[in-house]
């Protein structure tokens, strides 16, 4: 992408959206007078997209520009600003896609790898369950046994005892 570092010169007269550069730049961005331009706080990403007016009274390596476009990029007189050709819309549309793509498959491949995680830790817990409520129902039912087993020989004794018999039991 055909850009340059420029050093920021406020404008005398107000001109929002337009700056004014010397004219050896514009082979440079590879663009002509009345095209656009990105001025861009590298430290912020903050931009302004502007008009360029060509002017050979402006020294090379400068760029003038209105003080509200100086204030939209957080930038002051003599601070360096990075000038790129701008992109046709519809190239940008396709920038911003191509990006939002690319992290939305970051995110869902994320999200997928959480989701398996989870899973494999809902297996790995539900088998530990069923282990212990395998175990458990295991004594359980032994202590339900032996507790049978002991009201069957009580019952025995008691019939035995009221009938005199219980052989039959």
């Amino acid at each position: 992408m055909q850009e340059v570092r420029l050093t920021l010169k406020k404008r005398a007269f107000p001109s929002q959206g337009r700056v004014r550069l010397n004219i050896a730049h514009l082979p440079e961005l590879g663009i002509h007078e009345g095209e656009h331009v990105d001025l861009i706080n590298e430290a912020t990403k903050k931009s302004v997209t502007t008009s360029v007016i060509a002017d050979t009274m402006v020294r090379e390596g400068q760029v003038r520009v209105s003080e509200e476009d100086l204030k939209t990029l957080g930038l002051n007189d003599d601070d360096e600003v990075l000038v790129r050709k701008s992109l046709h819309l519809q190239e940008k549309l396709s920038k911003a896609a191509a990006e939002a793509n690319t992290s939305i498959s970051k995110g869902v491949g994320k999200l997928g790898n959480a989701a398996k995680k989870t899973a494999d830790e809902v297996k790995s817990g539900a088998a530990k369950t069923a282990d212990t409520v395998k175990k458990e129902t295991k004594k359980a039912s032994v202590s339900i046994g032996k507790a049978a087993t002991k009201t069957v020989k009580k019952v025995k004794k008691t019939v035995k005892k009221a009938t005199g018999t219980g052989d039959d039991l």
